[in-house]
């Protein structure tokens, strides 16, 4: 065991010690706070760091300390089945969950205080949470307005938003963890993450792109929470990838638990072929689960104001006219690089390939995307807007 194990572990179940901490103006300040805490002030400040970082590499493996509230679970090793921890500092306003991660890592105490649990002690540390009940799922077919969506929604008091949250990413891509497993532990995260924000109450996921292929597990747990499918005209969606492949479209073999599509990458006689497939199937396996459920869907082209709207009234959500206000100034800035003002890129998007290639597909993905738009709401676009 490591030397101030237990101060170690006093210190991360303690709100106001943490508090004490938080108000550290400096490295050396902080130090003198956490030497007097743990009654060691003969202790040099290289001395206590060394004994930090080899606290922060120890897994607490048992209910030593208390995370749930304070703490919020970020990362997760599959491997190592450990889970990873960090205060949170304000709620994410940010694109995606990871920079919303890189802000909160920017602060003093997260820099030095770094714990790691056992994947057993985070579900123990769940246990006694009550359960969230998310007021609304997005899923997407990428680079189709997502990110807008969840930006928008971010803008009110009441939300919290977890965008692609790296935590619920390597959870479900874990494979040695069982379906049920693997849906105890996502119940168990998502009420972590929750709790870290009690005056957030309306939690909102962001899932990824591929993540629809987890329908049936995520569905199961949560037969409930609205959902919203994203989707945006194909040749658009392959073009933004052709500028910036995401992950899915870059070939990673990773992804072939979710669907045999992912392992197919080398097996095509071109990039533009394999993306085609992926998008394809992303499709079909929205168009299945659209067909049995009731599913509000959005096209890219749709979301101006009212489309929001209609998004919020889905979720049951109700804005303030300030919250009016910021979604409407959210609207024109960029959804993945906040300060930089939106401009439409649909017709350079469009211009982006070659007639053959734009032939091609929309030969492959036109007649499912069209299916997807007809059950896409009409909106009237407000006037001026």
């Amino acid at each position: 065991m490591p030397e101030f194990y237990a101060e170690y572990c006093a210190l991360i179940s303690s709100s106001e010690q943490l508090e004490q901490c938080k108000r550290a103006h400096s490295l050396q300040n902080l130090l003198a706070i956490i030497k007097k805490l743990w009654h060691c002030p003969e202790r040099s400040d290289n001395q206590l760091l060394d004994d930090i970082a080899q606290l922060n590499q120890f897994p607490i493996t048992e209910n030593q300390a208390q995370f749930a509230k304070n703490w919020l679970p970020y990362r997760y090793r599959p491997g190592q089945q450990r889970v990873y921890w960090l205060l949170p500092f304000g709620h994410a306003t940010e694109p995606f969950q990871d920079e919303t991660i890189s802000r909160y890592r920017q602060q003093l105490i997260n820099q030095i205080i770094q714990p790691c649990s056992t994947l057993a002690v985070a579900q123990q540390q769940a246990i006694a949470l009550a359960d969230a009940q998310p007021a609304g799922f997005i899923f997407h077919l990428s680079r189709c307005g997502s990110t807008l969506i969840s930006g928008c929604l971010s803008e009110l008091d009441s939300t919290c938003v977890f965008s692609e949250s790296p935590l619920l990413t390597e959870l479900l891509l874990d494979k040695n963890l069982s379906v049920q497993e693997q849906q105890n532990l996502l119940r168990a995260f998502i009420n972590l993450q929750a709790a870290v924000f009690p005056n957030r109450p309306q939690v909102i996921i962001k899932w990824n792109a591929w993540d629809i292929f987890c329908w049936d597990l995520i569905h199961a747990i949560y037969p409930q929470v609205p959902v919203v499918f994203v989707v945006r005209n194909p040749v658009e969606i392959l073009a933004s990838h052709q500028k910036l492949a995401g992950r899915h479209m870059a070939g990673e073999p990773g992804l072939a638990q979710f669907n045999s599509v992912f392992s197919r990458a080398t097996n095509h006689l071109s990039l533009l072929q394999y993306r085609t497939d992926v998008l394809r199937s992303l499709q079909q396996k929205m168009h299945s689960i659209q067909t049995q459920n009731s599913i509000l869907c959005m096209d890219y082209s749709q979301l101006k104001y009212s489309g929001i709207n209609t998004i919020f009234r889905y979720f049951d959500l109700t804005l303030t006219g300030e919250e009016q206000t910021a979604v409407m100034q959210r609207l024109g800035i960029h959804s993945k690089t906040p300060g930089v003002l939106f401009k439409q890129d649909s017709l350079s998007k469009q211009s982006l390939f070659s007639a053959a290639d734009k032939q091609y597909i929309e030969q492959q993905l036109f007649v499912t995307y069209e299916l997807l738009r007809e059950a896409a709401t009409c909106l009237a676009e407000p006037e001026g807007y």
